[in-house]
């Protein structure tokens, strides 16, 4: 295998690719690891996870308070103990500073690169950069440890330097319309059958009605809870989701479980009574 340099920066979404464990403690990894702190001397980066080159192997590279480089091969935190707050900036997002808590002293397990198992404890500014590369190995950055009104400020700050992320257009139809249409079709039925007195129809068809009515309106309500879960779930993955403003939705639900209230105290009125 040939190990290529490379160096991936926002708002290449590589990054958030999940890194899985190395198993072959090999040449391959010896290579990535070299090509690893190759890009951090010529970063002057206090650390590296693999995925930050295009490589999702469980690798983390950190420099100690020596400047030795520590290689931490499938690591794994065991304990944590106190919190603190400090800023902190990454290769990933090119001149964004942002303070992100972190736990002050952890407890990890990790192999070498001959695969013998290892465990150190670590604290303050190491602690914070072996978590921070961590991250990373899970497929986050350090705007997951953030609010959404931070992570929106970088993401302003970034694409004022140009660089702007894909963004995943909202479809044009949404599958969101198929719980309006399920509703809307039952409160037509549910409408028709305020008018079934004026046909000679049994006690019996007229209580059916009315038992058909009664759940109706409970259905209609489950289903724009439904609508409204949807598509928030639909706001936070389409960027450009308009049709999924809070306002749009509302008002939506509204008409259809008023409509559904109403005619289901008709039914009481004309079918019950």
């Amino acid at each position: 295998m040939s190990v290529k340099k490379e160096l991936v920066v926002y708002p290449d979404d590589r990054i958030t690719i999940p890194s899985t464990d190395v198993r072959k403690f090999d040449e391959t990894l010896f290579e990535v690891i070299d090509m690893m702190k190759e890009i951090m001397e010529e970063n002057g980066a206090e650390g590296l996870a693999a995925i930050q080159t295009g490589y999702p192997y469980n690798i983390v590279l950190v420099k100690d308070s020596n400047g030795s480089i520590l290689e931490l091969i499938n690591p794994r935190i065991l304990n944590s103990e106190g919190s603190v707050s400090k800023k902190e900036k990454t290769l990933y997002y090119p001149d964004i500073e942002i303070e992100i808590p972190r736990y002050e002293t952890i407890k990890l397990v990790y192999e070498d690169r001959h695969g013998k198992q290892h465990h150190m404890e670590a604290s303050g500014d190491l602690a914070r950069i072996i978590q921070r590369k961590i991250d990373y190995t899970f497929g986050g950055t350090f705007l997951s440890k953030v609010s959404k009104e931070q992570r929106e400020a970088v993401e302003k700050a970034l694409a004022k330097n140009g660089l702007v992320p894909e963004m995943e257009l909202c479809p044009p139809t949404s599958k969101r319309v198929y719980f309006l249409s399920v509703s809307d079709k039952i409160l037509f039925f549910m409408f028709l059958t305020l008018f079934a007195k004026l046909f000679n129809i049994s006690e019996q068809t007229l209580s059916s009605l009315y038992r058909f009515d009664k759940i109706g309106v409970v259905v209609v309500i489950i289903l724009m809870f439904g609508y409204f879960i949807f598509g928030r779930w639909e706001a936070k993955k389409y960027s450009s989701c308009t049709s999924c403003q809070i306002g749009n939705m509302l008002g939506s639900m509204a008409k259809r479980i008023v409509a559904a209230i109403a005619i289901g105290a008709g039914a009481y009125l004309f079918l019950g009574s």
